[in-house]
């Protein structure tokens, strides 16, 4: 289970909790460096396309994988997804199914699995090998999931997504800030999505705010949008809402932009394993408002068997057409039609 993100992270200023941590991000960045100097990538006979964050969870960039892999799909691509499973086990890469356990492979990978029909997703740190494994089973494209600072494996192309509000935090490595990478190493991609622009009154600020990221000049960079898609038993009726990931509150704020009417909410740390008795105390409160609770289709992954019948997931999408001009330098860069 992950910890919930420290307040200081997001702080525009060096706290003092943050200083206190400097030491061990110097140690954190020193191992970074060392990892990437000592390993060379691997070279492809197919297009690898990297998706990755600079910063630590909640940008957004699970649906925007899975609305690319469906794009490609539709381009004529045999897609696979290759990522490392938050939380899974695994070494040796699984190809995941409906019937695979999140205590294998990680909810990401799962959540993958259900609403990408036809694409193969392999979970397991071994990402070569799960690369050649995909390859022999007719993939045509890999498409791999927090990338950015996977070396092992050569890309076409690196995107970064960043969250606008957000921003890059406190300009700080792990642990006193919420950086993978040191802030100068985000130009090293070849994209950059900027999400949550739909957020209540950020519209003006996340402009600027992306002009002061460290990002070169003429670079491709592009703002996305999501929405929710709530089925109509969630228009219906009030709901309490629930959920384990890296920035609640876009959950949240985003039920109550799509005009949803929420009367409690609750958060729990990000990759969060739910207990039975979290799950009841969770379903007692929604009873005793009259309303339907709900979360994430990816903490849904993380449910109790007896308890997944009783909560609702509702899906985040893309906007389609926000995602073209990824799209277009996408297929000019790997050289389709």
């Amino acid at each position: 289970m992950a910890p919930k993100a420290p307040w200081f992270w997001y702080q525009p200023r060096l706290t003092a909790p943050a200083a206190l941590l400097l030491p061990l991000a110097w140690l954190y960045g020193l191992g970074l460096r060392l990892d990437r100097w000592r390993t060379r990538p691997l070279r492809l006979p197919v297009p690898v396309i990297s998706i990755g964050n600079i910063t630590l969870g909640g940008t957004g960039k699970t649906p925007l994988v899975m609305a690319l892999a469906r794009a490609l799909q539709q381009q004529g691509f045999a897609v696979a997804v290759l990522l490392r499973g938050y939380g899974g086990k695994r070494a040796r890469p699984e190809l995941v199914t409906a019937e695979s356990r999140y205590a294998d492979v990680g909810d990401e990978a799962l959540e993958l699995a259900h609403q990408l029909p036809g694409v193969q997703v392999w979970a397991g740190s071994n990402r070569r090998l799960g690369a050649r494994m995909a390859i022999d089973q007719g993939a045509t494209l890999l498409l791999l999931d927090d990338g950015l600072q996977h070396w092992a494996l050569a890309r076409d192309l690196d995107v970064t997504v960043l969250d606008r509000s957000h921003g890059l935090g406190n300009a700080q490595l792990f642990p006193a800030g919420p950086l993978r990478e040191p802030a100068c190493q985000l130009g090293r991609a070849d994209v950059l999505v900027l999400t949550g622009a739909q957020e209540r009154g950020s519209t003006e600020a996340g402009q600027g705010q992306a002009k002061a990221l460290p990002w070169p000049p003429g670079k491709p960079q592009w703002a996305v949008t999501f929405a929710l898609d709530p089925p109509q038993a969630a228009r219906a009726a009030p709901l309490v809402a629930f959920c384990g990931i890296g920035l609640p509150q876009k959950f949240f704020g985003a039920l109550l932009d799509a005009g949803l009417q929420v009367v409690a909410q609750k958060s729990f740390p990000d990759h969060h394993s739910y207990a039975e008795a979290e799950l009841a105390q969770l379903l007692t409160l929604a009873q005793s408002q009259g309303a339907l609770l709900v979360t994430t289709v990816k903490d849904a992954q993380r449910l109790p068997e007896p308890y997944r019948a009783q909560v609702l997931p509702i899906p985040l999408r893309l906007q389609p057409q926000a995602l073209d001009p990824l799209m277009q330098l996408l297929l000019a860069r790997i050289g389709h039609g």
